[in-house]
């Protein structure tokens, strides 16, 4: 196989993968939130839930975690806040500090997707080797590492 059919061959697999994750993503949920909620929210939760677990759930650090501007972040906020997922809080020494919390409604959105995410990799990690598991792990860091170097070079130029 040429350079070319590899490399077209991999475009392939990742377009099809990421589009199957996404699909199985929401297929997944879709039950649990009777399709209140869109990939693009669940993984804001995400976010939210993971800036929490560090002290960090404030609009504009979730913000940049996410790559979007305040105003989006608040505009997404006042979806989900609406829906019964999010709401905010004011910081008590600093009133003009909010912080982002999920609902117990969104804890159970979270704790389903993390499950669907653990299972994903049980199934690929059972059917790979260590030395395997280690080569694919190695060249999905690179990737991403080329992925976070592209969206620096792009806010750069």
């Amino acid at each position: 196989m040429t350079s070319k059919e590899q490399k077209e061959q991999l475009n392939n697999f990742f377009v099809s993968c990421f589009n199957a994750i996404l699909r199985s993503e929401e297929n997944a949920l879709e039950s649990l939130t009777h399709g209140k909620l869109t990939i693009k929210e669940i993984h804001f939760i995400e976010a939210v839930f993971k800036a929490q677990a560090v002290g960090e759930n404030c609009f504009s650090t979730i913000a940049k975690y996410l790559g979007v501007t305040v105003g989006t972040l608040t505009s997404s906020f006042l979806k989900l806040q609406s829906k019964g997922f999010l709401y905010k809080e004011q910081d008590k020494e600093d009133k003009r500090v909010f912080y982002i919390v999920p609902t117990k409604l969104a804890k159970m959105v979270y704790d389903e997707h993390e499950a669907f995410h653990d299972k994903m990799m049980d199934v690929v990690i059972k059917h790979l080797t260590n030395s395997e598991l280690a080569t694919l792990t190695e060249c999905l860091k690179r990737l991403d590492e080329f992925f976070h170097f592209y969206k620096d070079f792009k806010e750069v130029n």
